[in-house]
């Protein structure tokens, strides 16, 4: 009779699971959890706080997406309780129990409930579809849209449901579950969350997106942390239907007299083991300290160094798992006494040394420090042999940097790794040679670029990658591989090699870009003085993925933002009148970016206002005067009139009066007007004041030789008066 009456068991929980799907979906409950669903994303274009992405992935996918994913979840619970006490709630407990096997229908309704998350899903990504997709314009991926839904919004919702009805099955109360849940979600959005990645269960953080460049780096974190969470709350799941009462009796008796159901709970305990298991051995992010520890600086003399004659480097990476395997081979003229170290990526494993062909004992010490841990080791007095590291793993961020910034990544269509994420850091050596030779095996398609410096040489392996070769400094500093398109553009004195993603090569071209350049560099180079960041002729401006933000400069390199070339920001009003004239906007951010960015004098100054006024020169020069003052100095005109007729602007006190929410949009309202249209205007005023263009040229030019004399290259309101030779007064606007 036993396999009969399993049979019928699964035939039965099959058969209310059927039931209780449709029920739901004639449910005007589950039909108002429905539509709060579908409108929940909207909070995210509201209030884009959900993410810390600020490309357009991350404003119209990430932000709705995690908006939608953390109220749903709330919603879904709410639902499950009440679905859950409805027996409970209308009397008729001894009724389904009689129709059905007690633990049979809880399951059946966590099945049915589960789908309909799945639904809604998809109804979700479709009715959002269209927008998104107009909004992103060129930059918009079909698949990466979905996956988002499916890795972020549906795992959490499920977690959600299996937590209410877990609850809800061991308390029996559906109003302290509801307490229980709240609990749980303060833990995950309070600020104790915030220092650990993964303890945000219901609001899966993303850190930042790439519009034009690969974000598989994140996707699989966010998947791995719903991996995590959905093994811990179908764990909880399964030991509360232990907890499911029997013959009208309590918690206690009911979960001792289910326990003889030993096929529940080691499941259960297993589920919830690996959860934890996979939260504690995580290799997203290193498991050192918070904070970043300065090493003392020790002096080493000769007899502790290692002698090296050259330094081989080969190292294949793995896109598809995110993974690299690497081999290091230094030619030592003479090993130093004693135990030495290395240091490399925590997220990499040592998987064998050798000298001169015999093995070598290591140990790899488990304190991550900084993004790097130390492996030890000691060689045998042995002179000229060869010692050869290999390793692999996965390249992990540093958890010191609480951003979590994605320095460090291998993706099918990004790769960016430093030094210690690409070889391993010998700790006392000296080579004879100031190079080392380096072999990179990546996907065909993607373009290297080696130390800032775009490699040439490669190999071909038939295989769908090539092997890339090239001469570098000892220690490689800087790899990173995409789908760049290098465009070489010669200038008078040196060669810009403009690195970029091809996603961006369609509006680079239509929008001039090659040109914008050029016009750029020369106005600026004669008006302002030359960047000093080109080198030996050369000087590469490199469009940089967000999701390592920002952009910098250094001698022959010059790396800026990815957003410049996004459909926002080159519809930009306040940079330009068309998109030439805003990346005209941005370039000129090369000489002025690192100025004028100490307002705490006077909020009205910024790098923004010489950037836009020197905009406005250029444009003058390449349209006429009628063009530049309609576009520029009349829109410019109409803001700061705008401003200052403001209530609020001319009556300060009320401002006080208003919800925060609202002084904090009137403020950065009033910031955006200043930096891009009242500061403008009055470097316009002291133009004439001065004397006309040539003396403000001169003095720009002035101010821009002299920044090296300024503490962080950063100039005051003051300063520019005092070499205006003008007072606050004279340059107030009327």
């Amino acid at each position: 009779m036993k396999p009969f009456r399993k049979k019928t068991v699964r035939r039965n929980i099959f058969s209310l699971y059927r039931v209780e799907l449709r029920r739901l979906l004639l449910s005007k409950s589950a039909w108002a959890v429905t539509a709060l669903c579908l409108l929940a994303p909207l909070l995210g274009y509201a209030l884009p706080y959900f993410s810390d992405s600020r490309t357009m992935s991350g404003r119209y996918i990430a932000n709705p997406v995690l908006a939608g994913t953390a109220a749903g979840a709330v919603f879904w619970a709410v639902l499950a309780i009440m679905e859950a006490d409805r027996p409970h709630r209308a009397g008729i407990c001894v009724l389904t129990d009689a129709a059905a096997s007690p633990a049979s229908l809880p399951a059946a309704r966590t099945l049915a409930l589960l789908t309909d998350c799945l639904l809604v899903t998809t109804l979700a990504a479709l009715v959002y579809l269209p927008y998104t997709a107009g909004k992103m314009a060129y930059l918009f991926a079909a698949d990466f849209y979905a996956v988002n839904f499916l890795i972020f919004m549906l795992p959490t919702w499920w977690i959600s449901v299996l937590f209410a009805e877990a609850l809800y099955q061991i308390t029996r109360r559906a109003e302290l579950s509801a307490a229980l849940y709240l609990g749980l979600v303060c833990i995950s959005v309070a600020g104790i969350a915030f220092s650990d990645y993964f303890m945000s269960w219901i609001n899966p953080r993303i850190v930042s997106y790439s519009d034009g460049f690969s974000s598989v780096w994140p996707l699989r974190m966010g998947f791995y942390t719903r991996l995590i969470w959905l093994g811990i709350s179908a764990g909880l799941w399964l030991v509360s239907t232990l907890c499911v009462r029997r013959y009208q009796r309590g918690l206690i008796f009911s979960f001792v007299r289910s326990l003889r159901r030993g096929f529940v709970l080691l499941p259960a305990l297993a589920l919830i083991l690996a959860g934890i298991f996979l939260w504690r051995f995580q290799p997203f992010i290193d498991h050192g300290p918070r904070e970043y520890i300065v090493d003392a600086n020790i002096e080493q003399d000769e007899a502790s160094i290692h002698f090296i004659r050259s330094i081989r480097y080969s190292i294949r990476t793995d896109p598809l798992l995110g993974r690299i395997s690497g081999r290091a081979e230094y030619d030592i003229q003479s090993p130093c006494p004693g135990e030495s170290k290395f240091a490399i990526s925590p997220g990499y494993r040592i998987t064998k040394m050798s000298y001169g062909g015999e093995d070598v004992a290591f140990r790899t010490v488990e304190e991550d420090l900084n993004g790097w841990r130390p492996t030890y080791f000691e060689l045998p007095r042995e002179h000229g042999k060869t010692l050869v590291i290999e390793y692999e793993g996965f390249p992990s961020l540093a958890r010191f940097a609480s951003s979590y910034r994605v320095e460090d990544c291998v993706d099918p269509d990004y790769i960016s790794l430093g030094t210690a994420s690409l070889i391993p850091v010998l700790d006392n050596y000296y080579s004879r040679s100031n190079t080392a030779t380096v072999d990179i095996t990546i996907p065909a398609h993607l373009t290297p670029l080696l130390n800032y410096v775009p490699m040439t040489d490669f190999t071909d392996n038939a295989d769908g990658t090539r092997t890339w070769r090239a001469a570098c400094a000892r220690y490689v500093m800087n790899f990173t591989a995409a789908d760049y398109v290098i465009d070489t553009i010669p200038m008078d004195d040196f060669v810009i090699d403009f690195v970029y993603g091809s996603a961006y090569q369609d509006i680079v071209e239509q929008s001039n870009v090659r040109q914008a350049i050029v016009d750029v560099f020369t106005y600026c180079g004669a008006h302002y003085g030359t960047l000093p960041w080109a080198k030996d002729g050369r000087l590469l401006l490199q469009q940089r993925s967000s999701m390592v933000m920002g952009g910098y400069a250094l001698p022959g390199v010059s790396q800026w933002f990815e957003t410049v070339l996004a459909p926002d920001t080159l519809s930009d009003p306040d940079k330009g009148a068309s998109a030439t004239e805003v990346f005209i906007h941005e370039m000129i951010h090369q000489w002025w970016g690192g100025l004028g960015l100490d307002f705490a004098e006077d909020e009205r100054w910024s790098a923004e206002g010489l950037t836009v006024y020197s905009t406005y020169r250029l444009v003058k020069e390449l349209y006429g005067e009628a063009y530049a003052r309609q576009y520029y100095v009349d829109v410019w005109k109409n803001a700061v009139e705008m401003q200052d007729r403001s209530f609020y602007n001319r009556h300060p006190e009320y401002t006080a009066l208003l919800p925060e929410l609202y002084q904090t949009r009137l403020k950065l309202a009033n910031s955006g007007i200043n930096h891009y249209d009242r500061m403008p205007l009055m470097i316009l005023k002291a133009e004439s004041l001065v004397g006309g263009e040539e003396q403000m040229d001169a003095i720009l030019r002035q101010m821009y030789a002299d920044r090296a004399l300024f503490s962080e290259n950063r100039f005051t309101y003051q300063d520019f008066l005092r070499y205006c030779g003008l007072t606050e007064e004279e340059l107030c606007l009327e």
